[in-house]
């Protein structure tokens, strides 16, 4: 572990924002870096709660996210906030920034808000946002709210890394298609069906409760939509009381340490695939694979045993 590094774990362990800031950009920027600090990382006993926003693009998730923080902090509760935006074409980093909507708790120690850009990952996410969860429950807050970028029929992820998942929907835009349609009721913990002032939005309400109806729930949790408006706060009580409801149901019947366990067992899987990408990085400049390379661009040989050959490389290396 590098010096720089011994320094900020030392830092965010001690309470430090400015080492969880840097950390965070370290590990978005090094996927490696993760490996490295992990072990060092001291947990805290706050248990911290990830409540995953998603829904389509234009559903007022960005001011359905800054209500509940205000809401929050009311209850006293720290908050992390996690915005994904779509990455620049040319930079890499978030396209949108740090979100205006939430900017007027930028001097609130209690709230901590990061955007983050996707980088072409599938699934609505960034491929860093298990390692920054890691680091936010470090530095101790209560509840991290994860906003996706808008999502569509394969970007889901939003479920593999959240306790709770809020769907969020608006009238006037085939939201009731997209749900059907997309698998968004399959992952939905709570529906809202936000900018409830304009038409058709209990229309919307009723096709998605009946949807919910017809899906087949194991755990027995009865699923609600709620109606609001976010930009008047209009519901934002309601939801944060849902939410709430919703952790106590699964811990009384012990749904959420399983949820959890097994969470982490498919990070393990995930984690594999980026450090042998992380590895077979490292091997590239290798004298033998820029040889194999060579005979691939001679036509000496075919794509598919140059894979071959690397890996056997790279298994030899480990």
């Amino acid at each position: 572990m590098k010096h720089d590094e011994k320094k900020l774990i030392s830092g965010i362990n001690s309470g430090s924002r400015v080492s969880l800031s840097r950390l965070i950009s370290l590990v978005e920027s090094d996927k490696s870096a993760i490996f490295r600090i992990s072990d060092s990382l001291k947990r805290k006993d706050n248990d911290t709660y990830v409540v995953g926003i998603t829904g389509p693009p234009g559903a007022g998730k960005s001011t359905l996210t800054n209500r509940l923080i205000q809401n929050l902090r009311k209850n006293n509760k720290s908050v992390a906030v996690l915005a994904v935006d779509p990455s620049s074409p040319f930079t890499g980093g978030a396209v949108l920034g740090d979100r205006i909507r939430m900017q007027e708790h930028a001097l609130d120690d209690g709230v901590f808000i990061r955007s983050i850009g996707s980088r072409g990952d599938l699934g609505g996410l960034s491929s860093a946002t298990s390692a920054i969860i890691k680091l936010f429950d470090t530095f101790g807050i209560d509840v991290i709210l994860i906003e996706t970028v808008g999502v569509g029929q394969t970007e889901l992820d939003i479920i593999k890394i959240s306790d709770c998942v809020l769907v969020t929907l608006v009238p006037e835009a085939g939201d009731g298609v997209q749900a059907m349609k997309a698998g968004l009721m399959e992952i939905g913990d709570i529906f809202i069906v936000n900018k409830a002032d304009r038409g058709g939005a209990e229309k919307l309400a009723r096709e998605v409760d009946y949807m919910i109806s017809l899906k087949h729930s194991e755990n027995n949790w009865s699923t609600k939509v709620i109606l609001a408006e976010a930009e008047n706060d209009v519901g934002t009580k309601e939801i944060i009381s849902e939410i709430e409801k919703f952790k106590n149901f699964e811990i009384q019947r012990d749904l959420l340490d399983k949820k959890r366990v097994k969470r982490k067992l498919s990070e393990v899987e995930t984690l594999i695939f980026q450090k042998m990408k992380f590895e077979l990085e490292n091997i590239k400049d290798n004298k033998k694979v820029k040889n194999i390379m060579l005979d691939v661009e001679t036509s000496k040989i075919e794509p598919e045993k140059a894979v071959n050959m690397i890996f056997k490389l790279f298994k030899e290396s480990l």
